[in-house]
């Protein structure tokens, strides 16, 4: 009888814990399956939005540099209005008219990552406190291109026109130039092409720096949340650093325009030679960027930075 107990108790017992084993086993695997889940749909929205906000910063930091240096930017002072791309055909487009036109498709393609962050954001896991900072921040870009009269309900539908249904993806340059080509849909991106040519001519400053300060706060949030390194400054550092006549992409569109080592090469695109006569320094070094003057926006453009190295002007003796 006692071996007969002892049987039965060693069979009882062996039986939990393999049942507890099992329980315990498929436990951490759902667990490990729903952090693969969470993270990789986390990464799916934070890394595009953390690489188009470090494009958006570049490019409209290509207008700071210049506006503070010379009073413009030139290589977007390419249209008077919004309505004259009607009719414009892809040479205009990939030639005289990239940097303006590419600048509002890096600008629609961040509205595009930014609105689908917003909407997602409750089905998104975030260390800490991060779910509750990134509608801040989200919130604080909006408002600052507020401030540029690209108003919230326009930015929501600048970026749904930079995104290909049912594929979800973006669209790409080429593509989204042939919306602009069409009254119809371009008629939601004059905003941001009526803000970029005024920048471009040396106006709306104070509008444009507020837009780079929270683009700059909300790149360093995703740099942590990411445990990435800092996007902002290896973006200005790609440009800086590129060998000549090579595009950002290693692509060969910049072949042969003749671009100066940190020079925007967009710049100089179009048969073959530069576009701009400004001097091929417009790319800010990494670090602090210069602050533009926080004049009124119709204030007076500020007179050009003396030419670095160049010797003091010494009046002949009388």
């Amino acid at each position: 009888m006692d071996a007969l107990s002892v049987t039965l108790v060693s069979a009882v017992t062996s039986g939990a814990i393999s049942l507890t084993l099992a329980w315990l086993s498929s436990r951490q695997q759902r667990r490990d399956s729903e952090r693969v889940q969470r993270e990789t749909r986390t990464t799916a929205y934070l890394n595009p939005l953390r690489w188009h906000t470090a494009e958006v910063h570049h490019r409209l930091s290509l207008y700071a540099t210049s506006v503070e240096r010379h009073g413009c930017y030139p290589p977007a002072q390419v249209l008077a209005e919004p309505r004259e791309m009607e009719g414009k055909g892809a040479v205009w487009f990939a030639g005289k008219g990239v940097v303006l036109g590419s600048s509002v498709w890096m600008t629609a393609c961040l509205f595009a990552q930014m609105t689908r962050t917003r909407h997602d954001l409750p089905f998104l896991r975030l260390a800490g406190n991060d779910d509750t900072r990134l509608p801040g921040l989200l919130q604080k870009v909006h408002a600052a291109f507020a401030a540029c009269e690209i108003y919230y309900a326009t930015q929501s539908s600048i970026g749904t026109d930079a995104l290909l249904e049912p594929e979800g993806r973006l669209r790409s340059y080429r593509e989204f130039c042939d919306l602009l080509a069409e009254p119809e849909r371009r008629v939601w991106a004059d905003p941001v092409i009526w803000f970029l040519i005024a920048v471009a001519h040396g106006e709306r400053r104070p509008a444009l720096q507020r837009a780079l300060d929270a683009l700059s706060e909300l790149s360093a949030f995703l740099d942590d949340s990411l445990a990435g390194g800092a996007s902002l400054r290896a973006r200005h550092g790609a440009e800086i650093h590129r060998p000549p006549g090579r595009s950002p992409t290693g692509a060969g569109a910049g072949v042969g325009t003749g671009a100066a080592p940190g020079q925007d090469l967009e710049a100089g695109a179009g048969h073959g030679r530069a576009a701009s006569t400004v001097p091929p320094n417009l790319i800010p070094a990494p670090g602090p960027r210069p602050r533009l003057d926080p004049g009124p926006d119709t204030g007076p453009s500020p007179r050009p930075a003396p030419t670095p190295g160049a010797a003091p002007h010494t009046p002949p003796p009388p």
